[in-house]
């Protein structure tokens, strides 16, 4: 799976790539993705930006954070880019990208979040044995819809920016409501270290 446009325009705007030292600033709890982590840092103006990113998972679970260093942006005003930020871009089919809530604030992981809950059709596996999901030579996205909740936070003791999202693969017909998405954040048990 590709990164989001957002994220990927978020990175290209970092001075220069490096490889992350030292320990990744967010922590979560263990197996809700598949997969290890794949964290990385650079430069964002002056600022260290974090990219810490699951991949897809067999069961169709991916995770990606992004932190930035003492600088505070207003994704909470900026629902839109909150949107961008989930996207998956690895297909340039209509995504039908969807945002399911309006959007609410509350106490999780002992933080001031702010989250929303958004779907969109999912990009489908490139299987050889299954050319529609490879025709033409390009990815392409499926019935199955790939639903996110998206958050962000200004820690409190370490001046930074949280963005991410947590997102799973369910049938065309399935709903997440606040509900479930609040259970699924709530599972991330998302510490920042200080």
């Amino acid at each position: 799976m590709k990164l989001p446009t957002i994220m990927l325009a978020f990175l290209a705007a970092c001075a220069s790539a490096a490889q992350a030292q030292g320990e990744a600033p967010v922590t979560i709890a263990p197996g809700l993705v598949g997969g290890e982590q794949d964290v990385s840092a650079r430069d964002f103006n002056g600022h260290t930006a974090w990219s810490i990113v699951w991949y897809r998972d067999a069961e169709g679970r991916a995770l990606q954070i992004g932190f930035v260093e003492e600088l505070k942006l207003p994704y909470r005003e900026r629902p839109l880019e909150m949107l961008k930020f989930m996207h998956d871009e690895g297909s340039t089919d209509e995504a039908d990208l969807r945002r399911d809530t309006d959007g609410r604030a509350e106490r999780l992981w002992n933080l001031d979040v702010f989250w929303l809950v958004a779907s969109e059709r999912a990009v489908m596996e490139p299987d050889p044995d299954k050319p529609e999901t490879v025709q033409g030579g390009k990815l392409h996205r499926g019935a199955a819809r790939r639903n996110c909740a998206i958050f962000t936070a200004h820690p409190t003791g370490r001046a930074g920016t949280l963005i991410g999202s947590y997102c799973r693969e369910l049938p065309p017909d399935a709903t997440v409501d606040e509900t479930t998405a609040r259970q699924w954040l709530q599972a991330l048990d998302l510490q920042i270290r200080e």
